[in-house]
């Protein structure tokens, strides 16, 4: 399995699809930046990077993270690797295995580069307040909230990777999966929305977090964990996976 991961970030060096992470962590805190611009007052930092992690849930996290991943599975299917894998021999499941994990790990990297982007925008916007303990928590809390977005988007991507090209239906639907989570953060429906759950276990301050329950939170994401498991178990075998990806080349062959 170590192998397996080390091998999927040397092919990340020859894609392209990271810079998209990349510029939808600097586009959301762009519109967080001009977000705090609109209030009255001095703004600071605390303030600017709670938007930008406001717009990273709602926005950029979960239809990034689906899109990316993917795209990773994806290229299995276009660049006709899978029957190659077949012969290492390589289980479909090991390779979805491996490829979560490489998507959890950037993840986390996101979100580190999420916190990057913020501090050196508010330093551009001349934002202010700095202080080691804002910092260690813009820190902790952009990156926890993205890994959780990760957890929460994760049976979209399992489900989306059985078939060919299916992962933009799942880009979709992870797009419109977390623009909900606006309507839920801060509600009855906080924890148990696994997009928002990450709100309260993190203690993000811009909720009421009185109306907040870990217990909950933790549990929708252990459901979404397992249900990814469930999707994994029961994905199909090489022959059938290839054998779907072939009929649907020949059909638009002959269109």
């Amino acid at each position: 399995m170590f192998q397996l991961i080390i091998t999927e970030f040397i092919k990340l060096k020859r894609q392209s699809i990271v810079w998209i992470g990349i510029i939808a962590v600097f586009i959301s805190a762009i519109l967080a930046a001009f977000q705090s611009n609109s209030n009255d007052g001095n703004v600071t930092y605390e303030v600017f990077y709670n938007n930008v992690i406001w717009n990273n849930f709602s926005l950029a996290f979960p239809f990034m993270i689906v899109l990316i991943g993917g795209y990773l599975i994806n290229r299995e299917y276009t660049d006709q690797t899978l029957k190659t894998m077949l012969t290492v021999p390589v289980s479909f499941r090991k390779m979805l295995i491996g490829k979560m994990i490489v998507i959890g790990i950037l993840s986390l990297l996101f979100g580190v580069a999420s916190f990057i982007i913020s501090l050196l925008l508010s330093m551009i916007f001349g934002f202010g307040g700095f202080s080691a303990p804002i910092l260690f928590k813009a820190l902790y809390q952009i990156t926890a909230i993205g890994f959780l977005n990760y957890l929460a988007v994760l049976p979209i991507i399992a489900y989306f990777s059985r078939k060919k090209d299916s992962f933009f239906a799942g880009v979709g639907l992870a797009f419109f999966y977390g623009f909900c989570g606006i309507f839920a953060a801060g509600r009855n429906l906080n924890d148990v929305y696994p997009i928002t759950s990450g709100l309260g276990l993190t203690q993000y301050t811009n909720i009421d977090l009185s109306a907040t329950n870990p217990i909950i939170g933790i549990s929708s994401l252990v459901l979404m964990i397992f249900l990814t498991a469930l999707l994994i178990l029961k994905s199909p075998n090489y022959e059938k996976v290839m054998a779907g990806s072939e009929k649907k080349t020949r059909k638009k062959k002959v269109k």
